[in-house]
This record gives structure tokens, C-alpha cells and sequence, in this order.
């Protein structure tokens, strides 16, 4: 009886446990896993079925992307004034915007494409892999993933097309609220954004 709860045990704790040299997803496998998981992202679930899946999708894509690094880099020095219970509601808020908002755009502009991916490079605990799209409307698009190591994963931290950041312009976007008006301001349109969405 005794030995056979200790194997019980020991069979869980190695399911718990990693494998020694199980191999981690590299970026080119992580930008991958990306963009078949927002490719299942629909803007209108209709089924009980399709809001299942899409929570799963969206959870993966929360895990995929490194929303905290975006949202100190895009407030810059108003993220070192905020006390940890703000800086959780801007990140839900971002959260909330990017799952109603840039999800659900970003699975109608990958819906069809065919994805060359052109290789990766890796420096340290960074990455980039390249891509190139062509669009039906916008033509032949270079799309790049940056990703930074976070433990044993990739993340992605900032999207690049055609030379455009995405970091570095939600960035603007946001600097030029918080000089123009509020920090508070700045809260309310994102709210007001979701709002819109819903």
C-alpha cells in the first residue's frame, strides 16, 4: 500500500516537473504559435462554443506577449510614479484594449495570408524574427517580431511593419495624452475606447 502511494506520487510529480532537456520554444516557434492563435480570434463570437475558444485564444496571447514591458516602455517616466494597484488597472486596461480592439483587427489582417518566415536572430536574452506578408491591398509587407527571454519562454515585446515600431507608436500616442492632458485623461479614453467596442 505504502509503495504504491509513493509511485502514485512520484508518476504526478513527474508530470509536474519539466523533463530535463525538454526543449523550450525558440522565437521563430514562439512568433509561430502567435499567429495561429490570433488567427482564431473572431470579432463577434457567436456560439457558447466559439467564446470557449476564443478565452483560450485569448489567454495565449496574453502569455505570448510581454504587456508589461509595452506598458512601462509606453508610459516612460509616469510608470515609475504609479503605486502597484495602478499600474495593475492600466495593465488590465491594456489587456482589455489589445483582446477587444487589436486582437480581433489584427485575425482579419492575418485571416488569409501566406507568412514567409525569413529567419531569426538572437542576442543574449532578445530576439528578432523576420517575416514577409503580401497583402492583397497593401502589397508585399515586412513584418518583424522583436521578443525578449522572460524565464524559460519567449515573449513578444514590440511588432515592427516596414520600419513602423508599434511600441514606439503607442508610445507617442500615449506621451502625447499625458503631456496634453492627464494621466487620469489618459485612463478615461481608454475606457472610452472599450466602451466603443462593446
Amino acid at each position: 500500500m505504502r509503495s504504491r502511494l509513493l509511485a502514485s506520487c512520484l508518476a504526478l510529480l513527474a508530470c509536474l516537473v519539466p523533463r530535463v532537456g525538454a526543449e523550450v520554444p525558440g522565437p521563430t516557434a514562439t512568433v509561430r504559435e502567435l499567429l495561429a492563435t490570433i488567427r482564431q480570434v473572431k470579432e463577434n463570437p457567436a456560439t457558447e462554443e466559439e467564446r470557449r475558444a476564443q478565452r483560450r485564444a485569448v489567454e495565449s496571447l496574453h502569455r505570448l506577449l510581454a504587456f508589461s514591458e509595452v506598458a512601462r516602455f509606453a508610459l516612460a517616466r509616469q510608470w515609475d510614479t504609479l503605486g502597484a494597484a495602478q499600474r495593475n488597472e492600466f495593465l488590465a486596461l491594456l489587456r482589455e484594449l489589445f483582446e477587444k480592439i487589436a486582437y480581433p483587427k489584427s485575425a482579419s489582417f492575418f485571416e488569409d495570408l501566406e507568412i514567409e518566415f525569413d529567419g531569426e536572430r538572437i542576442e543574449d536574452s532578445t530576439a528578432e524574427v523576420s517575416t514577409t506578408v503580401h497583402h492583397p491591398e497593401e502589397g508585399l509587407l515586412s513584418i518583424d517580431y522583436r521578443l525578449k527571454r522572460e524565464g524559460d519562454a519567449w515573449v513578444v515585446y514590440d511588432i515592427v511593419l516596414d520600419g513602423v515600431s508599434l511600441l514606439v507608436d503607442l508610445r507617442s500616442q500615449i506621451q502625447k495624452v499625458l503631456r496634453e492632458e492627464s494621466y487620469e485623461r489618459l485612463l478615461e479614453r481608454m475606457r472610452e475606447k472599450l466602451a466603443e467596442a462593446k
